[in-house]
């Protein structure tokens, strides 16, 4: 199977359409449908519903995200894997962070690094915590910064190996809009936001943060209410506009009143786990001198 046909139907579900997946890769609409037109005839399967002025997933078309989106990581990896060892040592680190707000403490890390090391050569990755473990486990990456939920699957036996440094500790909020009643409240409950569509942000029909969900506030909250937006925007518009609330980390509550005037942001009351932080994940055994000095530097600060 061609991996480039791949990763073109990934950054079709991406941005939404054909001609947009054109423009991002520099190529023809009618390219880019040659693509699709080969990869459905190798599956024996129809992908795409498309019209005129609009193209659509078919259910066979949604069920094969997850296993497209898995083997392009498979190759990826193996790619990086492969290139890692044939590269001399370089004064260099490769970096994974898993969303703009991890970027943020990502560069809070970094500033007193870069400052003593002005000349390394830093390689950055942006993608979903989860693969990040797999990552750091083959040395693809030398650190990454992604959520810790204080959930029983991390550390797992997969990922023993794995060292986690917690870097912004706190809680995770309710966001919800000043448009309803409850926004009056200094505090509230999962039977308040019980009925409530709670929306979650994935780029791809990824559920790992459905099930954070459900792991972490059990029975409060109902499975068929979480929904997933396709972009940071989608989600925060939709709570703005009292269409349902989201889960927002407290360490960036400064952050997310300026960018969304219209929510108000409530602690969760009674006996749930809202545990969140923001954590650097690394591997001990990782031989690289400039992540051990980094790490080191973080923990005597």
């Amino acid at each position: 199977m061609e991996i480039n046909r791949l990763k073109t139907f990934l950054i079709i579900v991406k941005t939404g359409s054909f001609k947009s997946a054109a423009e991002r890769l520099f190529l023809s609409p009618r390219a880019v449908s040659k693509q699709m037109d080969q990869l459905e005839n190798e599956l024996k399967v129809k992908l795409f519903v498309r019209q005129r002025n609009n193209t659509e997933l078919t259910e066979q078309g949604k069920s094969f995200i997850i296993a497209a989106q898995d083997i392009v990581n498979i190759y990826d990896d193996e790619l990086m894997r492969i290139q890692s060892e044939r590269e001399s040592r370089e004064e260099k680190l490769k970096i994974g962070f898993s969303s703009a707000d991890q970027e943020i403490i990502l560069q809070r890390v970094l500033r007193p690094f870069i400052q003593l090391h002005p000349h390394i050569k830093l390689e950055f990755q942006e993608e979903s915590g989860r693969h990040f473990h797999s990552l750091l486990e083959k040395g693809a990456l030398d650190f990454a910064i992604a959520p810790y939920y204080a959930l029983d699957d991390f550390p797992n036996e997969k990922f023993r190996a794995l060292k986690q440094i917690e870097l912004e500790r706190g809680s995770l909020l309710v966001g919800i809009s000043i448009l309803n009643p409850l926004s009056k409240k200094n505090a509230i409950t999962l039977e308040d936001i019980a009925d409530y569509p709670i929306y979650y942000y994935s780029p791809y029909e990824s559920d790992f943060l459905k099930k954070v969900f459900l792991d972490k506030f059990g029975k409060g909250i109902r499975k068929d209410t979480i929904m997933r937006a396709s972009s940071l925007e989608q989600r925060n518009i939709r709570v703005a506009a009292n269409q349902g609330i989201g889960f927002y980390p407290s360490p960036f509550i400064t952050i997310e009143e300026q960018r969304n005037p219209m929510l108000k942001f409530l602690k969760l009351e009674g006996d749930v786990n809202d545990f969140y932080s923001s954590t650097f994940y690394y591997n001990p055994s990782n031989d690289n001198p400039y992540l051990q000095e980094l790490v080191k530097l973080i923990k005597d600060n």
